[in-house]
């Protein structure tokens, strides 16, 4: 039967600090991406309260959400 290394070798070690850096990268640009969508909510709120409220006409809300990334393709101005 043979016993299993327990002391990682140096190439084990740089294998796995490789791994974890870049599970540490992928996880901050998710964190990034949520943030963007998270601001690209916030924006769509803006729109939404505003038009509501009636601070800006519906083409400007339409206008809005183009601008970050939501177009209302079925409606046309």
């Amino acid at each position: 039967m043979q016993t299993a290394n327990i002391i990682p070798s140096a190439e084990t070690a740089s294998t796995t600090e490789a791994s974890s850096a870049f599970t540490q990268f992928v996880l901050r640009q998710i964190e990034c991406a949520k943030a963007r969508a998270q601001l690209t909510v916030n924006q769509a709120d803006v729109a939404l309260v505003a038009l509501a409220g009636g601070l800006i006409s519906p083409e400007q809300a339409i206008l809005i959400l183009a601008e970050c990334g939501l177009p209302l393709d079925e409606v046309s101005s």
